[in-house]
């Protein structure tokens, strides 16, 4: 399996590429050809013209959640020729916010199912669990078995007027089947990282062999982000490559953690697996 990071916050060594808040990653199975995320505007189509990421033959883009910095790239990627069937949560189309106090700021996608439809593009909704392909599954539902992983209050969503705690019910995960195991792709985790990966354990019975994306741990206190380390290094997971909003604090935490072979995926940056 190669992922690759077409769009995160960070740059890689390769400099040609752009770099902002967002994430999309490209996941070549061997026998599918995957999009997961758009990050939030044109420029992942841009590095992935120079990344020669081959968007006519994806045959799944899937959509982890529903907010800007991981969908508002799509409608690019429309335009530059990306066809195949869209892939969310149900949910992901729900207008979504960040609030404080009388402020509201809207972090939705920018389409709706009126766009796939004059596109002619075919929408798959997952609820529970989703089979792709032989070796590539998304999930959601989600578990949850560890109450501090919370979610901000500050995320809402619009519904019939009112505001509404946002739970992220739309997020899903990408899992890919290898041999001795999983290896989990994740957009934020807003769900919490951990609620996911058990989820993911429990369903498939596989040890879970890596994880990569956003472990949203921006704004966990340092004790979070080491009891989160700690109980993944018991999932024997022994690859992480972390980056978008799992936030600077982890990534120099997660240096106690050798047995973990931690790495930061920036714009341009690989796993083979």
């Amino acid at each position: 399996m190669k992922l690759l990071t077409i769009m995160d916050d960070k740059p890689s060594e390769h400099l040609g590429l752009y770099h902002e808040h967002g994430l999309s990653f490209y996941v070549d199975t061997g026998s599918e050809k995957l999009l997961f995320d758009f990050g939030s505007g044109s420029h992942t189509v841009a590095n992935a013209e120079k990344l020669d990421v081959p968007f006519k033959d994806i045959s799944f883009a899937i959509g982890s959640h529903g907010h800007y910095d991981h969908a508002g790239g799509y409608s690019a990627c429309v335009d530059a020729g990306l066809r195949c069937p869209l892939v969310t949560g149900k949910g992901f189309f729900t207008e979504k916010y960040a609030i404080d106090d009388v402020c509201a700021t809207y972090l939705g996608n920018g389409f709706d199912l009126k766009y796939l439809t004059e596109h002619q593009i075919r929408h798959l909704e997952c609820d529970g669990m989703l089979k792709l392909s032989e070796d590539a599954y998304v999930l959601n539902a989600f578990a949850r078995s560890y109450d501090f992983e919370t979610i901000p209050e500050r995320f809402v969503l619009r519904h019939n007027g009112e505001w509404v705690q946002d739970n992220f019910t739309d997020e899903i995960c990408l899992v890919i089947k290898l041999a001795g195991g999983v290896f989990v792709i994740v957009g934020c985790s807003h769900p919490g990282i951990l609620n996911i990966l058990t989820s993911v354990e429990k369903r498939f019975q596989m040890p879970i062999l890596g994880v990569a994306g956003g472990t949203h741990l921006m704004e966990a206190s340092d004790e979070r982000i080491r009891r989160t380390l700690t109980i993944m290094e018991g999932f024997g997971i022994s690859v992480i490559g972390f980056n978008h909003c799992s936030g600077d604090r982890l990534r120099s935490i997660v240096g106690e953690y050798p047995k973990l072979h931690a790495v930061y995926l920036g714009a341009g940056d690989s796993l083979f697996l």
